[in-house]
């Protein structure tokens, strides 16, 4: 791809994005109920989301990737081989405990 078209496809994508916003807030500061700071975070997230995608359309373009049953062998493979893993390492399984917010209004159950 040429320089030129990858400015248009970037520009193409931006606008869809604005549009998008545009419609779903259509009186923008008043509509809009994010801080400054949620804002940014959301903008970031967009941004690394379209970079990772055109990343992954250039290299599927570039690569000249293996057959098909060559890939699902390996996966297959590596698939068995963490299952092992975790059996042995973690036979009773992966808990993850997380901190409860402290801020957190929850409203009361009424049985």
């Amino acid at each position: 791809m040429t320089d030129i078209q990858w400015i248009i496809l970037i520009a193409i994508i931006i606008y869809t994005c604005l549009v998008a916003v545009a419609f779903k807030f259509p009186r923008t500061k008043d509509n809009w109920t994010k801080e400054r700071k949620e804002s940014i975070q959301l903008l970031m997230s967009v941004g690394v989301f379209v970079t990772f995608f055109i990343a992954l359309w250039y290299i599927s373009y570039v690569v000249d990737w293996p057959d098909t049953m060559f890939l699902i062998w390996w996966g297959a493979a590596f698939t068995f081989f963490g299952l092992i893993l975790v059996g042995i390492f973690a036979p009773q399984g992966i808990k993850l405990n997380f901190e409860k917010k402290k801020d957190a209004n929850v409203p009361e159950e009424d049985d």
